[in-house]
């Protein structure tokens, strides 16, 4: 098997951002193996207010970025618009143009910082503005994953060539074991399962499985359901739908009893025959308990 190393670069506007970091947690949850390296500096610099907000655009903190991503910090580059050709519609005539044009708006760039700074870039901040000189750090570090994902995937191709239907079985108990271990857990309570990951708010819960209604169709406000904000999975997740379940139930008008209903209730017993006033009061009750229940529930 060929394992090849493949870098995907997107340049996007600012709106479509939230899309490509959804694909891109798909593809690495972790972003162990990603680079982040925002483009449209130049469009970015005009909105900056105040040299605060140029310290946190070329510093973010760490809880911004989990710390994770190759290099620990992004690079920033401008994208040129124009196209490299001979024709009428292309802006530069060779690669050389181009690049030679990157290079002023980088310069451009780093003095329109400055202005906004009111000081000159440290040395750190000038290697993240300028992304052509951190191309070799960047083949370098994506190398190293590149080994490593090699690393494994020797593992994984060594494991599988050793497997027997004994060794599977066992895997496979492991695994059920397991999974019911963890289930037991989830549903008894745990802070280990991310709740960012797996864990539904109230709203999620309700796109994803349905909600209740009252009688009237609407369904309850958030405010009144306890944790509806929170995201929830598991046994905690069981009790806030109890509680919305209780909720509906709680705002049900009792159907009116006729005289007629009461005496068809009153059948006659097998042990004697007079009225058995108790047995009706069940048969009534949890016939038209199960007729008001099942129109909630389908």
């Amino acid at each position: 098997m060929t394992v090849s190393c493949v870098v995907f670069k997107f340049v996007v506007p600012s709106y479509f951002f939230p899309a490509l970091a959804k694909a891109v947690m798909q593809i690495g949850p972790e972003l162990s193996r990603t680079v982040v390296v925002p483009t449209k500096l130049d469009t970015k610099i005009p909105q900056f207010a105040c040299p605060s907000d140029v310290e946190v655009f070329l510093l973010p903190p760490t809880s911004t970025l989990d710390g994770c991503i190759l290099g620990d910090l992004p690079f920033f580059t401008s994208v040129l618009s124009g196209r490299v050709g001979s024709g009428s519609h292309c802006l530069y005539s060779s690669n050389d143009d181009f690049k030679q044009a990157v290079s002023f708006k980088e310069m451009e760039d780093v003095a329109s910082l400055e202005e906004k700074l009111g000081r000159p870039l440290s040395k750190q901040e000038r290697n993240n503005l300028v992304y052509i000189n951190n191309v070799p750090l960047i083949n370098s570090l994506l190398e190293k994953e590149h080994r490593s994902v090699t690393r494994k995937l020797s593992d994984v191709k060594q494991e599988l060539s050793t497997l027997d239907e004994a060794k599977l079985k066992e895997k496979g108990r492991a695994f059920h074991d397991m999974f019911l271990t963890k289930l037991s857990l989830l549903l008894k309570g745990t802070v280990v399962a991310p709740p960012d990951k797996f864990g539904e708010t109230l709203s999620d819960e309700r796109v994803n499985g349905g909600a209740f209604v009252g009688a009237d169709g609407v369904q309850f406000p958030h405010k009144l359901i306890p944790n509806a904000g929170m995201r929830l999975y598991g046994g905690a997740q069981y009790h806030r739908a109890m509680a919305e379940f209780h909720f509906v139930v709680g705002g049900i008008k009792c159907t009116p009893i006729t005289r007629e209903e009461i005496v068809n209730a009153c059948g006659v017993e097998d042990i004697h025959d007079e009225t058995n006033y108790s047995s009706g009061n069940s048969v009534f009750l949890m016939d038209s308990f199960m007729i008001t229940i099942l129109n909630l529930l389908l």
